[in-house]
């Protein structure tokens, strides 16, 4: 009998207390799933203009209120929202509009994702022709090889400038189809939170579907131009693939001839002029050098082999900056070198409506060359 009432109450108290328990559980694992929730990428901007530019960031769960609270200052005042559409569309990837901006302007901003926020960074709108801008350019980063330690190092040294922009020729990721290698350049890329990055695609982008999405950029993002302060930059396509089609080159001409900035700078992969292992594309000098000596282009930048060097060929400036990170390869000297170095580095660029100087500078600080450009 004894027993029986034993073993009565431990039926009672376990249908008593099993839907406490499933209660508990189910709030302990919302309050895990909540505590889950992570920025893993960005946020960061894109598609900068005068008036407008768009805010970009991934999470790594689907979130369904994105927000970004930007302004003037630090305390921020404004918000926009990710629209419903976009959030369905993207779930983990958010793309905030922010519209009514003003030109030449530094704004603050952060991201909201349910119960997470960013820290506050900064972005500029692109400026105006008479103003002063302060860039980067650099490429290969591709840090796989060694854990991204040497792109981590280059792009420490990046952010310390706190360029308004900076300009990448590709080769951003050993490959561009494997989503996790793009989830570490940005982690290790923290320049990207305060710098709109205009990039090229490289043979190592893969055309992966990961770079359209990481990336905002103007016309068919695969070639595009862009206007900021008194430069004008045009961004092309050089993989076999879009190098040698007829539609670019079309545009390409009828992009320079529309031009009217003091300044053009033209960025891409594949070098023309190149004393390193890969050596020069033939094929994109003979097809491309005579646009830019005709328009005037003042420098070409390019990467694909991993050093520096200067050329300078009828009064355009050919810089392979291909030092962000990737295993260097050595590099000689041609006819057209003014200067090479197998080295880790980046270049710095200041330009107002009469005047660009260039540096290229290893991470130690030291300029291993430079040069002005006067107008």
């Amino acid at each position: 009998m004894k027993r029986d009432r034993i073993i009565k109450f431990l039926i009672v108290s376990i249908l008593f207390l099993s839907p406490i328990i499933h209660s508990i559980s189910a709030i302990s694992y919302n309050t895990k799933s909540i505590q889950q929730i992570e920025i893993i990428v960005g946020p960061y901007p894109q598609n900068a203009n005068t008036d407008f530019i768009e805010i970009i960031w991934g999470t790594n769960e689907k979130t369904t209120k994105n927000k970004v609270h930007w302004g003037l200052t630090l305390d921020l005042g404004n918000i926009s929202s990710e629209l419903y559409e976009e959030t369905l569309l993207n779930q983990n990837l958010h793309i905030v509009n922010l519209d009514g901006l003003s030109s030449s302007t530094k704004y603050y901003y952060k991201v909201v994702s349910d119960s997470i926020e960013s820290k506050t960074y900064s972005f500029y709108t692109t400026f105006e022709r008479n103003n002063t801008v302060r860039f980067i350019a650099y490429g290969d980063t591709r840090g796989v090889w060694d854990n991204w330690q040497h792109a981590s190092i280059v792009a420490n040294k990046i952010e310390e400038h706190k360029p308004h922009f900076v300009l990448h020729t590709g080769d951003i990721v050993n490959d561009g189809k494997n989503k996790s290698q793009w989830v570490d350049f940005f982690s290790i890329s923290q320049f990207v939170h305060n710098s709109t990055l205009y990039p090229a695609l490289g043979n190592h982008e893969h055309y992966g579907i990961s770079y359209f999405r990481y990336f905002s950029l103007p016309h068919n993002e695969r070639w595009y131009s862009i206007d900021n302060g008194p430069v004008h930059f045009v961004g092309l396509d050089s993989n076999p693939r879009n190098a040698l089609k007829l539609s670019q080159l079309l545009w390409l001409i009828k992009d320079l001839r529309a031009n009217k900035q003091p300044f053009t700078i033209v960025f891409f992969h594949h070098p023309l002029y190149s004393s390193g292992n890969h050596g020069s594309t033939l094929y994109l000098r003979w097809l491309w050098r005579p646009i830019f000596e005709h328009f005037n282009v003042d420098i070409v930048f390019n990467g694909h082999d991993h050093n520096y060097e200067r050329g300078r060929v009828k009064d355009v400036n050919y810089i392979v900056t291909g030092g962000g990170g990737a295993p260097l390869y050595n590099v000689g000297e041609s006819w057209w070198t003014i200067y090479s170095e197998k080295t880790y580095h980046y270049c710095l660029i200041t330009a107002n409506q009469s005047k660009l100087t260039f540096q290229s500078i290893k991470p130690d600080g030291c300029v291993i060359d430079s040069f002005v450009i006067s107008k």
